[in-house]
């Protein structure tokens, strides 16, 4: 337990434009009014902050308050927690930063670590990082534009065998702050949104497997690309996933995911046939061979409704591996969630996708799902407004996604009274966390509500649920905007990292809390 210092203004500063200007009168133990502050931009005086003074569980991540944070991500490996994200400290410059909590996240390192080095001295850019891990093996991917005269951006990779104490590759012994990916040395063209994930089985192979993706500009409009490396050797050639012509339509937003048994997959954003559709290429041999021609997963019909929100679970306990592909789409009006599964490992997918949401077809926006898949149970989680206010629904299924039960709200606040968004999920077997960001406010507290994160846990693969939610962020409720959840389990824990700006900017937070 450690004590904080809450920043209670009349106004927080928020990505969330329709909470730039807010006004609030708070309780009286939380604010005493003072004086005047300047405004921020479009906004009238306020009232002078104060700062309260409060015990809290929540363990502030980045090491220096200079400037907002962005990207959090998250991975769990035993008892080490890393995490990355990149921050504009320096200069009003995005930089990619590392930190790792040890003995299960009760111990962090009193400073930061920053990836994106320039040998070269420069003022480059590095942001949107993603992280993978096994062990003591940490992999770290990022955006960075120091190859570039006209701030494009190569794809860098950097990596730990240590747990996060020492960085490679390094030369002359000195860390060189990743090396590139992308085949672009003079930053021709942007490579964006890369992703990575690892596989590694001692009982199968001492090697680590290491595989990359994203997409790039090189031919004209985006194509995905991908590569992986071995025990964190240089990358492999490219490959191009897309199948269609190079460069003649807009292929992005790439998601990885492999089975640990030498299946590997990537789903995509492509709008080859006009609108935005869902598209996936996979390998069986652990990333070295890739099918011909890849696979539309939204469903075959000439329609031009536009899919977004993309992601993928794969179910490695079952036999053969299943694939289970997410994301939301305006077929019938209003966004709708849909999800594609296949049951042969990724060999022979539905001919029409199945739709998740059971109200109206079309009838009010379902966004950005959630998945898991364990033992042929699958779980979709997402945030829709069908009563106004946005809230957090699931459905399950038993039979790797053939027949799915009946919806189940998850926040448990007045139905459609508060925005609830961005659900999360992470499993482990039967056991199963989901954590989201939610407006709810105070019934005392007048004017608009600050989000927080809140979590509901399942010791049945999601039919049942803990009886009411817990909120994590423990400084005052509503007080300050917490969202951008990522959530992660491991043994008795459950690891929560998010976005939080209780100290005036917006900072990197994690807490620890009982796993169900």
């Amino acid at each position: 337990m450690c004590v904080g210092m809450l920043y209670v203004p009349a106004m927080t500063a928020s990505p969330t434009k329709a909470l730039l200007c807010s006004t609030r009168r708070w309780s009286a133990f939380l604010l005493v009014v003072v004086g005047l502050v300047l405004p921020g931009p479009g906004c009238s005086r306020y009232a002078q902050e104060e700062v309260v003074a409060y015990s809290t569980a929540d363990r502030q991540v980045n090491s220096s308050t200079a400037g907002e944070v962005g990207s959090p991500r998250l991975c769990v490996a035993g008892s080490s927690v890393y995490s990355v994200w990149h921050d504009d400290r320096q200069s009003d410059r995005n930089q990619v930063f590392f930190d790792v909590g040890r003995a299960s996240g009760q111990t962090w390192a009193d400073a930061d670590v920053q990836l994106s080095l320039d040998p070269a001295g420069g003022t480059p850019v590095a942001e949107n990082p993603d992280i993978a891990c096994s062990g003591d093996s940490v992999y770290v991917v990022w955006e960075d534009d120091r190859d570039s005269e006209l701030g494009l951006k190569n794809v860098y990779f950097a990596y730990s065998d240590d747990g996060g104490r020492q960085w490679y590759p390094q030369v002359d012994g000195v860390f060189q702050g990743g090396q590139r990916v992308t085949t672009d040395p003079d930053g021709e063209w942007d490579a964006l949104g890369p992703q990575v994930s690892v596989d590694y089985d001692p009982e199968l192979s001492p090697d680590k497997i290491v595989y990359v993706t994203w997409y790039d500009g090189r031919r004209g409009a985006y194509d995905i690309y991908f590569t992986r490396n071995v025990n964190a050797h240089s990358p492999e050639e490219e490959i191009r996933l897309d199948t269609d012509l190079p460069g003649s339509a807009y292929s992005a937003h790439p998601i990885v995911a492999s089975d640990g048994l030498g299946g590997v997959y990537v789903a995509w954003e492509d709008s080859r046939e006009g609108s935005n559709d869902v598209y996936l290429n996979r390998s069986m041999d652990w990333g070295v061979n890739w099918l011909g021609e890849d696979l539309r997963l939204d469903g075959s019909g000439d329609t031009a409704a536009d899919a977004f929100g993309v992601t993928m679970a794969v179910d490695r306990d079952a036999s053969p591996t299943t694939v289970h592909v997410a994301w939301h789409d305006d077929r019938n009006g209003a966004k709708d969630i849909f999800v594609a599964g296949s049951l042969d490992a990724g060999a022979t997918w539905p001919t029409e996708p199945a739709r998740i949401d059971n109200d109206v077809e079309g009838g009010a926006n379902s966004f950005y799902p959630s998945v898991t898949a364990s033992e042929g149970r699958v779980l979709v989680a997402w945030h829709d407004d069908r009563d106004v206010g946005y809230d957090i629904f699931l459905r399950g299924s038993d039979d790797g996604g053939q027949n799915w039960a009946s919806e189940y709200r998850i926040d448990t606040d007045v139905v459609g009274s508060a925005h609830s968004l961005s659900a999360r999920m992470a499993r482990d077997g039967e056991r199963v966390a989901l954590v989201w960001s939610d407006f709810r406010a105070l019934a005392d507290l007048e004017g608009e509500p600050h989000p927080d994160i809140y979590l509901r846990t399942s010791e049945d693969g999601g039919q049942l649920w803990s009886e009411a939610e817990e909120r994590v962020d423990d400084d005052p409720q509503s007080t300050a905007i917490s969202n951008d959840p990522q959530v992660a389990m491991a043994g008795p824990l459950l690891h929560v990292l998010w976005t939080d700006y209780r100290l005036g900017k917006a900072d990197l937070w994690y807490r620890s809390m009982p796993a169900p």
